[in-house]
């Protein structure tokens, strides 16, 4: 009887493990930003943000409150610059019953001013989440650069 109970268990475990959809739709939050970032638009930009969301970039201090001030960076840093972003990892995790995560990137950054130039930055996204049953934003988002070169 045992034996047969044994297999239902294991089977049972291993679905209990399934990643919760708000983990999941946050993945994709994280996912999707460096394509928005780079090639969307301000609109698309936006729609990643909650209202209240809080931006910082310390090394470059930059603090941003709120989407207003978030998509408005963006759309004067769009109009100097040319991005390509990468995503290299991501560890999501529980804080206090609060969904966050860990990403590391490289980004490729050129000045339309100087376009023979090009830096790249290596850093990671800190970032915490709020989350409404439906879709994943990010709440706050802190860009920490962890090396920046210049090619």
């Amino acid at each position: 009887m045992y034996r047969l109970l044994l297999p239902l268990l294991f089977i049972g475990g291993c679905a209990s493990f399934s990643p919760p959809s708000q983990e999941s739709a946050c993945k994709a939050l994280v996912y999707a930003y460096p394509e928005i970032r780079d090639n969307g638009t301000s609109a698309q930009y936006a729609n990643l943000f909650t209202d209240s969301a809080r931006f910082t970039v310390e090394k470059l201090n930059i603090a941003l409150d709120g989407k207003t001030e978030i998509v408005e960076r963006f759309d004067k840093a769009r109009s100097n610059t040319n991005t390509i972003h990468m995503m290299t990892s991501s560890r999501f995790y529980l804080n206090d019953d609060q969904l966050e995560a860990e990403s590391h990137f490289i980004l490729l950054l050129k000045n339309k001013a100087q376009p023979e130039i090009t830096k790249v930055i290596n850093g990671r996204y800190l970032d915490r989440f709020s989350y409404d049953s439906v879709r994943c934003l990010f709440n706050n988002r802190n860009v920490v650069i962890d090396r920046m070169d210049v090619l």
